[in-house]
């Protein structure tokens, strides 16, 4: 009776049914505690009460007569797990999945007996302890573990071969620490990011076969191993916030084959070198953040024709030089872009206003990146790649972390350069945009009349530029605009009124270092109700003048 939207409580009436061997109640919105009839039903060998709002605490009684159980499944649900650490149960579980519930904070010693265990999971189960020495070698036969989310202690094994029917491993945000393992043979994922990982990565690390390898948030040092080129299925690597340095390898050299990857992400390292040529063989590639590394050199222009699918590129912080390749604008897919804190020049390509991606509200455009974070039922013959870390985006002047949603952030930032010219009016037909950064260039014109139209907005941010000219009355339009920084510019004139302006968390700084901006928010009345600027203007070539004598 899965997903069958049923409510209230497990009944106690449920004792007399003294044949059943399989419930199923998954998905629904029970509540309350659970009977400690349920433990009356002996023949039953699958439990499954996951995904409702239970509470209240789970004790040996009712686990007690349950002699044939053998797939039990309590997770997320507000459950406490009051069971003795000396505890024996009298059954052998194939399936044990508790995430969310509490089982901590030691670690619970009654799974000890529980050998026969293949899939395994008490993620985010408040268990803050060691790990026991006998961990590795009771799951030693387990397909699926997840012990994430946790405040799990403990040095891993050198070496997890001896794990041979190990297929997906979720070990992230704990306290864990050691270098990374000899991996399973048959791993397909593995993630141990947020831990206290260190040490090099090894040379050849095993499992051949694996699609996702998830390392982010250790302390892991030395070089990227050219044994990274040999993954023929991997799909993501992150190996963000580590102390990683030097070139990444030349994949191309190891193999002529195109890579299946589809997620890059080495962001927070001491990285260097040019833009990676290996990635021209990534034809699928959709997320690449090298932000805050020592790239340098030129943006290629081959990105359109060798990463078709690129939708998120990220290369803030680095020291990339030359100017916006106007083959990036032609990556239909690309729908946030940053670029910001570089060396980059020369002009913003008119040609953004074909990002087509850019130019749609709240669509995910195809995106061919899996965003997933289920447990498969089959570990073995239903898996499919996922990517569930967070993207650091930087937007109304914060860092926030995006994960799964970051399907639907469209934005574009090219602060922190040395950009000239014009703000193309096309930027303006990019209406999916959230977030636009052009700010600490030297752009120059006037802000697009029809700015309006990008009534997506969240944040925009122009300042530190040298634009003039009246502020367009259509900014007001946008009503979803939150926050907007036009500050420290050459803008002139009365500030548009409408509600949205109005609104702005401390609007006054917004128009901050506009000498000749004149009326509400700021103090500066303007010389008539309807003041054009025009006299304003004036002022600003007479102060040139006097600036240059």
């Amino acid at each position: 009776m899965s997903l069958t939207n049923l409510t209230g409580e497990i009944p106690k009436w449920i004792n007399q049914w003294t044949d059943l061997s399989i419930l199923q109640l998954s998905s629904n919105r029970l509540e309350g505690p659970v009977p400690l009839e349920i433990g009356m039903l002996g023949k039953l060998e699958q439990l499954y009460l996951d995904g409702n709002h239970l509470n209240g605490s789970m004790s040996e009684e009712h686990l007690a007569t349950l002699v044939n159980l053998e797939e039990l499944d309590l997770s997320y649900n507000s459950l406490d797990m009051m069971i003795s650490s000396n505890w024996i149960p009298p059954f052998k579980l194939h399936v044990a999945y508790f995430p969310r519930c509490k089982m901590g904070p030691h670690f619970p010693r009654w799974l000890k007996g529980q050998r026969d265990v293949i899939n395994l999971d008490i993620s985010d189960a408040g268990i803050v302890d060691d790990l026991p020495e006998w961990f590795w070698s009771v799951f030693s036969n387990v397909q699926y573990l997840n012990i994430s989310c946790n405040q799990i202690s403990g040095r891993l094994p050198d070496t997890l071969e001896f794990m041979s029917s190990a297929f997906i491993f979720d070990l992230n945000s704990n306290n864990l620490t050691g270098t990374l393992p000899h991996l399973p043979k048959r791993l397909a994922e593995l993630d141990i990011s947020r831990n206290f990982l260190s040490g090099p990565l090894p040379q050849n690390f095993g499992a051949p076969f694996i699609e996702d390898l998830l390392l982010s948030e250790n302390s892991i040092s030395g070089t990227i191993p050219i044994y990274i080129c040999k993954l023929q299925l991997l799909q993501v690597l992150d190996l963000a916030k580590n102390f990683l340095v030097g070139q990444l390898p030349r994949c191309s050299e190891e193999t002529t084959e195109p890579s299946p990857i589809l997620a890059l992400i080495l962001y927070e390292n001491n990285l260097y070198g040019e833009f990676p040529s290996f990635l021209e063989s990534c034809p699928e590639l959709v997320l690449l953040d090298l932000a805050h590394n020592n790239f340098s050199g030129e943006l290629p222009t081959w990105l359109a024709d060798k990463l078709p699918d690129l939708s998120y590129l990220r290369l803030r912080h680095n020291k990339f030089s030359g100017s916006i390749p106007v083959q990036l604008t032609q990556l239909g897919h690309l729908q946030y872009v940053d670029l910001a804190d570089n060396r980059i020049s020369g002009s913003i390509p008119r040609t953004f206003g074909n990002l087509r991606a850019m130019a749609q509200e709240m669509q995910t455009f195809g995106n061919p990146l899996v965003w997933s974070n289920e447990r498969p039922e089959n570990p073995d013959t239903s898996y499919s790649p996922k990517y569930d870390d967070s993207l650091v985006v930087v937007m109304k002047g914060q860092y926030l972390d995006y994960t799964s949603n970051v399907l639907y952030m469209v934005g574009l930032d090219l602060s922190c350069n040395s950009l000239v010219g014009e703000i193309p009016d096309e930027l303006a037909s990019l209406i999916g945009l959230t977030n636009l950064n052009i700010s600490h260039n030297q752009l120059s014109g006037r802000i697009p009349k029809k700015v309006g139209l990008m009534r997506s907005l969240e944040s925009l941010d122009l300042s530190y530029n040298e634009i003039s000219g009246e502020i367009p009355p259509a900014l007001s339009e946008i009503t979803a605009l939150s926050r907007l920084n036009l500050s420290y510019n050459n803008l002139s004139g009365r500030i548009p009124s409408g509600n949205q302006l109005q609104s702005l968390i401390d609007p006054e700084s917004s128009y901050i270092g506009n000498n000749y901006l004149c009326g509400p928010p700021l103090s500066r009345n303007c010389w008539e109700p309807d003041a054009t600027g025009g006299d304003i203007e004036e002022h600003q070539q007479e102060e040139k003048y006097f600036k240059k004598k």
